[in-house]
């Protein structure tokens, strides 16, 4: 399970890609990805072309935001698509530069801290959890008799 720092990064990354925000919450359990740039084999012929849809694949963000980077989404691939695999006459396939670069919010990281009541040892975590737990386990190991 993805905590919330990881989400967030998940749905600039979505946004970034052409998905909506709300897809990290509402995602199906299974989808169908459409590809929007041709596959190859070794000897340098297609094996699948643009538009062939892969059925019953995960429909989680992750697994969508990674085979959104290498050219498969959710829709099918069709005149004036937007997608980094567009040519200049916005057609999949055809072999063009990024169009425009992803803007990356920075993700902001709050820490926690908590003091040792014995020797003021001050512990850092990204929640009241994980600090207390440092400081739990600092205590195990150098007060011992506590």
């Amino acid at each position: 399970m993805a905590g919330i720092t990881e989400r967030n990064k998940q749905r600039i990354d979505l946004a970034n890609t052409g998905f909506s925000m709300k897809y990290i919450d509402e995602w199906q359990a299974k989808t169908t990805l459409y590809r929007h740039k041709p596959t190859y084999n070794d000897s340098g012929e297609i094996v699948a072309k643009v538009g062939t849809a892969i059925r019953g694949v995960p429909g989680n963000p992750d697994y969508v935001l990674r085979k959104a980077k290498i050219g498969m989404f959710p829709w099918e691939p069709s005149e004036g698509c937007t997608c980094k695999w567009s040519g200049t006459n916005g057609v999949c396939g055809t072999p063009t530069e990024i169009k425009q670069e992803a803007v990356e919010e920075p993700i902001v990281l709050t820490t926690v801290t908590k003091t040792c009541d014995v020797c003021g040892f001050v512990a850092e975590a990204a929640n009241a959890a994980g600090a207390s737990s440092k400081v739990t386990f600092h205590k195990r190991k150098e007060h011992p008799d506590v």
